[in-house]
């Protein structure tokens, strides 16, 4: 057994077969995802686990070199916004742009989180 970090086996495996400048993401419980993109569901109930629950132990095991967020988020979530800033500095995009890029991830983490725009795109960078 892993003594620490991330126990969940099929994200530790989706992150483990990341590649430079592969995109995957953290969604809440309610981002639509394109088919064919594999979906890594942790969601139990709405809420749990939350979307920070989730990205902050993710970010702590992967190598990220950019990130995008829903322009959306500013407004409409503005804690997530400032948060989302202090971990990865998100570029923020239009709402219809950043679901379209979706359809470009390997995979989505799809939390039990219930608030609006509670998303983030990454893209994997190099650990050297």
């Amino acid at each position: 057994m892993k003594r620490t970090g991330l126990i969940n086996g099929q994200l530790t495996r989706a992150l483990a077969q990341l590649r430079h400048t592969d995109l995957f993401a953290v969604s809440d419980s309610g981002l639509p995802v394109p088919d064919g993109v594999e979906v890594i569901d942790l969601g139990v109930v709405y809420g749990t686990p939350d979307f920070f629950t989730v990205l902050r132990p993710l970010l702590a095991e992967v190598t990220v070199e950019a990130a995008w967020a829903s322009e959306d988020v500013v407004a409409a979530n503005p804690d997530v916004h400032r948060a989302l800033g202090e971990l990865v500095e998100p570029e923020l995009l239009p709402h219809a742009e950043f679901k379209d890029r979706l359809g470009q991830c390997r995979f989505v983490v799809r939390t039990g989180d219930a608030t609006p725009y509670a998303n983030v795109l990454l893209r994997a960078g190099v650990a050297w």
